[in-house]
């Protein structure tokens, strides 16, 4: 499970920025439902929110912990490949400077840090940690492109690894168990929400009824849900067929009997109707996966009915829930809907385009609950600042 993740200097996040799901110190409420006990010192969320105005950082702090695990499932493939470089823009040298991105997290027991800082061209920093009572204990570190801590046996693997690709991958490659347990968490328990899932997520039985269970609990019609082979076709001539997804509904007579079911593939279906479609094929498979998930939703909730998205939230921090989700959203109103202090985030960005985020448990003197209409007045910040009459003379300058 994620504990906390750290980026820099990438896209408006000019300085470091942290996300942390690690239970914020004397709040008690909801423990039981909200918190994962790790061990006696380590707490973590079962789910956060980031809150903000359009444009402020919110999606860019997913887009980070996504451009990291892209980096490490996805590795460069030659010497003249360029890296996924996106610093901050809007100042004089930050073009110049690294991108750093730094991940603390649990698995099979064990507490891994992994940091790594780079260039459009190369590799600068990356150190791979284990936690070792209070401490850390360095597995392999790389300073300035030259590796200064050696896993034992494992110095000419690090030798031939190319400037612009990751140590983690190439010793992931050469069955070091560390750096394999890292590289599984990134490609099996950090989930990226997609707009369109593969049909491959029905691949196993049991989730069709759970499915048909699910969408019926959100309020839907839907009896099931399936998959199909559709053709795809290139201008070249050449095809290929892959699973999709399609949804399945009762057809009924003037008497109000089932005659008989329908098929319709899921992207005729109202965005609301994916995204509860999305999110539940996850949680779902999250359930029965080996270790627990840590899933990344980036305004892919916010076409769900206020309703069923209460549900949701309630679901997320249920005890039945064994993962993690992290969500951006655009509705305000979630905040009075069974969260914490320490799971509210809050992007905001300046006049100079820097993005800041900051956690709701930092603020002082905020009460255990009830903080909407506060945000709402501006009390937190992160809220738009939107002039209705310049809106209007936007397009009747005589107004």
């Amino acid at each position: 499970m994620l504990i906390d993740f750290t980026l820099g200097n990438f896209r408006s996040f000019k300085d470091s920025a942290t996300l942390s799901m690690e239970t914020g110190g004397g709040v008690q409420q909801w423990a039981h439902e909200n918190t994962v006990p790790i061990k006696p010192e380590l707490s973590l969320l079962k789910s956060a929110a980031i809150f903000g105005a359009n444009g402020a950082g919110k999606s860019t702090v997913l887009a980070g912990l996504e451009r990291m695990r892209q980096m490490v499932v996805g590795p460069t493939e030659q010497i003249t490949d360029n890296l996924p470089y996106e610093p901050f823009r809007f100042d004089r040298d930050s073009a110049s400077k690294r991108t750093t991105f730094m991940v603390n997290f649990t698995r099979d027991d064990q507490q891994y840090r992994y940091a790594f800082s780079y260039t459009a061209t190369q590799i600068v920093n990356e150190v791979l940690s284990v936690a070792a009572g209070d401490d850390y204990e360095v597995l392999f570190a790389r300073e300035k492109g030259t590796m200064t801590v050696v896993p034992e046996g494992l110095l000419s693997v690090t030798q031939r690894v190319r400037p612009n690709a990751l140590m983690l991958y190439a010793l992931q490659d050469w069955n070091y168990r560390p750096a394999i347990t890292v590289f599984e968490w990134f490609n099996d328990d950090l989930i990226i929400l997609n707009e369109h899932p593969s049909g491959h997520a029905l691949d196993n039985e049991w989730l069709h009824s759970q499915m048909a269970q699910f969408l019926r609990a959100v309020g839907s019609e839907v009896a099931g849900i399936t998959q199909r082979k559709v053709a795809v076709q290139f201008l070249d001539g050449s095809a290929f067929t892959r699973p999709d997804l399609y949804l399945v509904y009762e057809k009924y007579d003037e008497e109000g009997a089932v005659i008989g079911r329908e098929e319709l593939p899921l992207t005729s279906a109202s965005m609301g109707m994916q995204q509860l479609v999305v999110l539940g094929l996850a949680l779902i498979t999250a359930q029965h996966a080996e270790h627990p998930q840590t899933i990344l939703t980036d305004n892919r909730l916010d076409a769900i009915h206020p309703t069923a998205l209460a549900a949701l939230l309630a679901l997320f921090n249920s005890v039945a829930n064994t993962s993690q989700v992290i969500l951006t959203t655009n509705q305000p109103a979630l905040m009075s809907q069974h969260l914490r202090v320490d799971q509210i985030y809050l992007a905001e960005k300046d006049y100079r385009g820097e993005s800041q985020l900051v956690s709701l448990f930092d603020f002082v003197d905020v009460p255990a609950e009830g903080w909407l209409q506060d945000y709402l007045s501006g009390r937190f910040g992160a809220m738009p600042t939107v002039n209705p009459s310049d809106l209007l003379a936007a397009f009747d300058p005589n107004l």
